[in-house]
């Protein structure tokens, strides 16, 4: 080996060991303002700033050993890395003014009229700025407004809502009113004009229309008759099968202040419903179902009574 091959391998040894000594003194530190925020200690602002901070601070080292090629290196990395972690981060601050969020009630649809399948939805209302809890609660009571659930956004549900966003936006994953939207259109395999306006909605979330917008075209395609108002909540696959869905409290109270007598629900959410039912004192009836055709099934017996 000659010496320019021998000097060559040598600057990549230093480059490797100057990236290592950087992580070693950067992660750490990221690591420990990020359970900060994690565990709520400290909000976006704090955890952004610090690690700008920690970028001009690593400025001063730069200086001081601009003569020491391996010093500088690694002063260099430590800087990159800081970066590239300020910039994964930058995007907390968006979300840091969501301080509430309120699970409120939304009126069933019958998206396919006299179906008497009904989409069980509730609202999820994002309340920004406002510190008081009171102050909330006293609006929506002042408007009339029923409150399923109410509670204050954590950093950890912040930072999952960042991470998701970043996901989107490369890619890597879709809305779940997105991906509901195609197992439907997968399942029914025809355009009904009713199912792709409700598809189409703009500031639509959740999957758990998917297997009452399923039943509906049934209806409209004539393989079902239902004369009984049901609401009906559960996710809907390709393949038929029912998965489970959040937010079953609100929905088995809208749809007993609606007057349906019965409420199908995906089987992996049977336990809560039943407790649900308990704890309210509720009179509707709970069908649960692994799959569509055992909804189809059932609704079938139901008109045969």
């Amino acid at each position: 080996m000659n010496m320019k091959s021998r000097n060559k391998s040598l600057d990549r040894s230093t480059k490797l060991l100057a990236f290592v000594y950087s992580i070693f003194i950067v992660v750490p530190i990221y690591f420990i303002l990020g359970n900060a925020y994690y565990l709520d200690y400290i909000n976006s602002y704090v955890f952004v700033g610090a690690l700008l901070v920690l970028m001009i601070i690593a400025s001063i080292p730069l200086i001081i050993f601009r003569k020491d090629k391996f010093r500088s290196l690694i002063v260099n990395w430590v800087i990159a890395l800081l970066t590239l972690f300020c910039g994964y981060e930058f995007l907390l601050i968006e979300f840091e003014s969501n301080t509430y969020i309120a699970v409120v009630n939304r009126e069933p649809e019958e998206i396919i009229q006299n179906s008497g399948i009904y989409i069980l939805a509730i609202g999820l209302n994002h309340i920004y700025y406002v510190k008081e809890e009171n102050i909330v609660k006293d609006t929506y009571e002042k408007e009339g407004i029923q409150i399923f659930d109410f509670h204050q956004i954590t950093n950890r549900e912040r930072y999952k809502s960042k991470t998701n966003e970043i996901k989107r936006f490369l890619g890597f994953s879709k809305e779940p009113f997105h991906i509901m939207g195609e197992n439907v259109r997968g399942f029914i395999r025809e355009d009904i004009v009713a199912i792709n306006e409700f598809l189409n909605k703009e500031n639509q979330s959740g999957d758990s229309a998917g297997l009452a917008l399923g039943l509906s075209s049934m209806v409209h395609q004539g393989s079902l008759h239902n004369q009984i108002p049901i609401g009906v909540t559960g996710t809907l696959e390709p393949n038929g099968d029912v998965n489970q869905v959040g937010g079953i409290a609100g929905k088995m109270i809208i749809s007993e202040q609606n007057g349906f007598p019965y409420i199908i629900v995906p089987d992996a959410n049977r336990d809560e419903a039943e407790t649900v039912k308990a704890e309210q004192k509720l009179a509707i009836e709970i069908v649960p179902v692994h799959h569509i055709d055992e909804a189809v099934r059932v609704i079938k017996e139901l008109n045969d009574r």
